[in-house]
This record gives C-alpha cells, structure tokens and sequence, in this order.
C-alpha cells in the first residue's frame, strides 16, 4: 500500500472515529435529557435468554445481558419519585431457575403500576417473571406459557466405546458425578435429578398460581410444557389483554391515572470498551453500517413442543 492509500485509510479511519464519539456525546445529552421528565413512565426491555451470569465476548460473539441489569433498571423506576408506571417489554424464551426468580421477585416488589407486554415470546422463566405483574398484555400471535421445567445434556459414553476411550470414575460419594456426559445415567442417579426437577416444578406452578390467581389445579392441567399463542393465553387466563405496544402504553398511561405522562426507555449503558468491540464486529463480517445503526442480531429460537 503506498503512502497516499495509507494516507486516505487514516482519514477515513480518523472521520469514522468522529462520527462516532460525536454520535455518543449527543445520544448522551438526548438520554440526561428525557430522565429530567418531571413525570414519566419507563419501558424497561427483558429481551434473549434470562442468566445470571454474562455470556458471549463481544467480539466473535454478541453479548447475552444479565437479569442483575435488568433488576438494576427495576431498582432505579422504583426509587426514582418520577417515574409512575412501569412496562416490561418481554422477548424471551426464559432461562435459568435462579435468574427467572430473582427477576420475577424484583417485578414483585416494584410497588409502581406495572405492565408485563409479551411482544413475540414470553415463554417458561421470562413468563414466571410476567405473571408477577400487575398485568399482561399479549400481542394475539406472541408465544405464552411453557410452565414447565427441563434439564438436559449430551452424552458421549457410546461415542467412547467406539473409540475405545474410557473413563475412570473416582468419586468421594455416589452421586458426586451424577450427570456427566462419559457415562448412562443409572436408574438412582435418574430419580435422584428428576426429583429435583419435580421440586422446582411445583414451585413454578405454585408462584404463577398466586401471581395470577388462579386454582393450583388449574395451572397444574396447563403446566405441561405447553407453549400457548396469546389468544389462546387470553381464554385460559395467563395474560388479561390482547394488544400492541400502544395498547400496553395506553394501560399503563390509565393505570397511573395521567394519559399526559411522558414514555421513556431504558437502556443498558454501554462502557467505552464495549463501543469499541461494537466497532470491531466490522472486521468479522457483520458490516459497520449495521454496526452505528445499533442493529440487533437476530436469535434463532427453537421450541419443543
């Protein structure tokens, strides 16, 4: 590359830059801007798989959020004294038992009027979070329910005869490798897990009985992993309304008695780092245009029915 080329790769490099730290400066001031509404209520996005952990690097991969920045932005609408009313915008298939709880309790104990707006899937762990909601809406063709509990995993010790690897089990306890991947599970270690699965389950069924207040019994017949469209969620009573984001807006706006409220998002903030691996996803194929623009990566969600 001669020294003109290099030159021009610099100044494309360096106005890309600009663009971008001026970009940021004004979404900033447009952020501090709408958080000085006198009163407001705050849309807070519960979107891909609910852990309590973070996953992915944000490199290669695109970053799965953590219900602790979710129960974060909870904390923040129920101290804030502007803040009236609460919507959680769902998109997730649910996630890990400890996660789901922990978000649905912070859902719970919000004392704000509250919305739970299932746009595409609320389903398993993200809808335990939803039924401790004031009240569910529910786009008519969005997927509901799932009440149910599983765990699986791979297992290789076919694969391992077949090329004669083995494996060598020393353990201090019978159960101390109950589920590992290199052996059957044995007729013990299989009750041994599906009673904790059964525990978790009747638990699941227990708080959406409470949370929707609805008989035991009749979540029980409901709670077999099923997945429910929303109208058919409406007539079973899992969600209170069929709508859109305007409608779920709307009742919020006459729950908190002010149709005049101002609606504001909330948004993860990102940290200059994060910006910057956001920058780089360019060089791995994803296309800087898509990059600025902030556009999600679609999530491929598979379902058994």
């Amino acid at each position: 590359m001669d020294k003109e080329n290099k030159s021009s790769l610099k100044t494309a490099l360096g106005t890309l830059l600009l663009i971008w730290i001026v970009a940021g400066v004004i979404a900033g001031s447009i952020s501090q801007f709408t958080e000085e509404v006198s009163e407001k209520i705050v849309i807070i996005p519960i979107n891909g798989p609910l852990t309590i952990s973070e996953s992915g690097d944000g490199l290669l991969t695109p970053r799965t959020g953590t219900t602790s920045d979710i129960i974060s932005n909870i904390k923040k609408a129920k101290d804030d004294s502007s803040v009236k009313g609460v919507i959680f915008e769902i998109d997730s298939p649910g996630g890990t038992v400890v996660a789901s709880e922990e978000l649905a309790s912070a859902v719970k104990n919000l004392k704000k009027p509250n919305v739970a707006l299932i746009r595409e899937v609320g389903a398993s762990g993200a809808y335990w979070v939803a039924s401790a909601s004031d009240k569910i809406v529910a786009s008519p063709m969005s997927i509901t329910g799932s009440i149910g509990v599983i765990s699986s995993y791979l297992e290789f010790s076919k694969l391992f005869e077949k090329y004669g690897v083995t494996y060598q089990r020393l353990t201090s306890g019978e159960l101390k490798d109950v589920g590992s991947p290199y052996k059957e599970l044995s007729d013990t270690e299989r009750m041994y897990l599906q009673k904790k699965l059964d525990i978790i389950y009747e638990h699941f069924i227990d708080v959406v009985a409470k949370n929707r207040n609805m008989s035991k019994e009749k979540v029980r017949k409901l709670a077999d992993g099923s997945f429910y469209l929303g109208t058919e969620a409406k007539e079973l009573g899992l969600v209170d309304y069929l709508g859109d984001r305007e409608f779920a807006i709307d009742l919020t706006k006459k729950m908190v008695n002010n149709t005049e409220v101002k609606v504001i998002t909330y948004k993860k903030k990102e940290t200059f780092w994060q910006q910057i691996t956001k920058l780089s996803s360019y060089y791995i194929g994803i296309g800087i245009g898509e990059t600025l623009m902030n556009f999600d990566l679609e999530k491929e969600i598979k379902i058994n029915a």
